[in-house]
């Protein structure tokens, strides 16, 4: 066995290391808070109804943010763009209390940048967008958190 200063890391097994910001995306960075409504979900509850009858279902998150990523890009935070490769890295939604007819606030951050190297040797940059949705009162109605992946550095 060799001695523990001298072993090899598989870089398939690299952790990932959290950086503060990488070129002009910061942790912590937030974008101006903008009022959401419910219109596109109402009109998605509409066309499910006509379908199915009149069955009462339930607005979540997801309805009113089908793509985190997105909905943080198109609130003014940056991307990351000197990459070969971007893409979607997925998407989580956490509903903590029910949407009701009363207008709510979103406010996106971006809320964690990682990176680690491949197994191949190129590097892999993980940027988390988080986005918090409240009532009037300010009172947390959920979350949506959408991740981008950015392969490979352009030199």
């Amino acid at each position: 066995m060799m001695p523990a200063e001298t072993q090899v890391t598989d870089p398939a097994e690299a952790e990932w290391v959290e950086l503060a910001h990488l070129e002009d995306v910061r942790v912590g960075e937030v974008a101006p808070p903008h009022r959401v409504t419910t219109i596109g979900a109402d009109r998605l509850q509409a066309a499910i109804r006509s379908a199915l009858g009149d069955i009462e279902i339930p607005l979540g998150i997801a309805d009113i943010c089908p793509d985190p990523l997105v909905f943080a890009l198109a609130a003014g935070l940056p991307r990351l763009t000197n990459f070969a490769q971007s893409i979607d890295g997925g998407s989580t939604w956490c509903d903590r209390a029910p949407i009701g007819e009363e207008p709510f606030y979103a406010v996106s951050e971006v809320a964690q940048i990682a990176q680690r190297t491949t197994s191949d040797g190129r590097r892999l940059v993980r940027v988390n967008y988080q986005t918090r949705f409240t009532n009037t009162s300010g009172a947390l109605v959920g979350t949506a958190t959408g991740s981008s992946i950015h392969i490979g550095s352009i030199e």
